[in-house]
């Protein structure tokens, strides 16, 4: 079903090369670009596939669980820097560190099942000054605090979670996400852009205040990749506020890997109200620089009460106008599953996502 990516070893090889040895480097960083040399250089003798997801939130995290179920491949996340609510955003105004939300919840999905340390990095507090932090936020901002570096809190995590993989933050800097809207009105904060209310202009353009870059891992990431990973998630919050760090567009447009992307379930009143499946392609065209090679299209039944709860959050299913479009893979992706117990809700909530077994089944169809 998918063609083999072309490998440009030269520019993979200079791309190691200027995270070795290019300016600004630390001893530290330089020690890991070359541990990273190491591997790719053992992966590309050994044929395995690099996959690379973008986005953040639990879209990305429901496949990256999917993906470190597949043999035989090489796995990275490039996540989002400009989380600004709940525990993230408290800690990153205390400390000025990378909001690193989303990261936790990369390092969760890759963590080694069933032991004791992945769920309670998952713990949440829920009394006192710290009431509404996430422990694997803390212990991420701790680490980052004493071993001077995000990365380096990163990579001390990966280790006592038993990683598979890695997590690269889009960017070695926050960022402050700007929606523009129709009409010329802005939206300041990634928080503010989710809570703003159904039936307002729709977003038309993706910035971040900061003077930034993409990272030099995140750039590796990209450019070594085989296969790269969009969606599902928040279309503009989750997924493309990656692409709104200058450089991850271009270093996706001229990427020879494979792009596959996982249309949204349901559209969200705050984001996407309206949005058709072939509008959350044509953003995702626009801000990546080309076209997904693969689009995957969740068909099957979505049941009434489930309807009815999206229904009361202004969400309403993404309508398949995709037509015979020979890059379109339909199946029924997703499954209904239990919303675990949040402190102060007393109904016990479903919801529907993407399973994790379909969609490891449906990416090994493409290796």
């Amino acid at each position: 079903m998918s063609k083999k990516p072309h490998i440009n070893i030269p520019r993979r090889i200079g791309t190691h090369f200027l995270a070795i040895f290019g300016p600004s480097r630390t001893s530290e960083s330089r020690a890991h670009a070359v541990r990273n040399a190491i591997v790719s250089g053992h992966r590309f003798v050994t044929n395995a596939k690099r996959i690379v997801t973008i986005g953040g939130g639990t879209g990305t995290f429901v496949v990256l669980s999917a993906l470190k179920s597949l043999s035989g491949v090489s796995l990275s996340a490039v996540v989002s820097v400009a989380d600004d609510g709940g525990s993230t955003g408290r800690l990153r105004d205390s400390y000025g560190f990378l909001p690193l939300g989303d990261a936790r919840q990369a390092l969760v999905a890759l963590a080694k099942d069933g032991t004791m340390l992945r769920d309670i990095f998952t713990y949440r507090f829920s009394k006192g000054d710290i009431a509404g932090h996430n422990l694997g936020n803390l212990l991420l901002t701790a680490l980052t605090d004493k071993l001077g570096s995000d990365g380096a809190a990163i990579r001390a995590v990966s280790e006592i979670l038993r990683v598979r993989g890695y997590v690269v933050p889009v960017s070695d800097f926050p960022a402050t996400l700007v929606a523009e809207l129709e009409g010329g009105e802005r939206i300041v904060g990634q928080h503010a852009i989710n809570a703003r209310p159904a039936g307002g202009p729709a977003i038309v353009g993706l910035s971040v205040s900061e003077k930034i870059s993409l990272a030099d891992q995140a750039e590796l990431a990209v450019d070594s990749a085989d296969f790269i990973i969009l969606g599902p998630g928040d279309l503009y919050t989750s997924t493309l506020a990656n692409f709104a760090v200058p450089g991850l567009k271009e270093a996706v447009r001229k990427s020879n890997a494979c792009l596959i992307y996982f249309v949204n379930i349901f559209s969200t009143a705050s984001e996407t109200s309206g949005y058709s499946a072939s509008k959350h392609v044509a953003e995702i065209e626009a801000y990546a620089g080309r076209k997904p090679d693969h689009i995957i299209m969740h068909t099957g039944h979505i049941p009434a009460d489930i309807l009815e709860y999206y229904e009361k959050k202004n969400a309403f299913p993404v309508i398949d106008d995709l037509g015979d479009d020979p890059r379109v893979v339909r199946g029924t992706f997703a499954d209904v599953v239990p919303l675990h117990k949040i402190e102060g809700d007393v109904i016990e909530r479903s919801l529907i996502r993407h399973d994790p077994k379909k969609i490891a089944e449906v990416i090994q169809s493409f290796l």
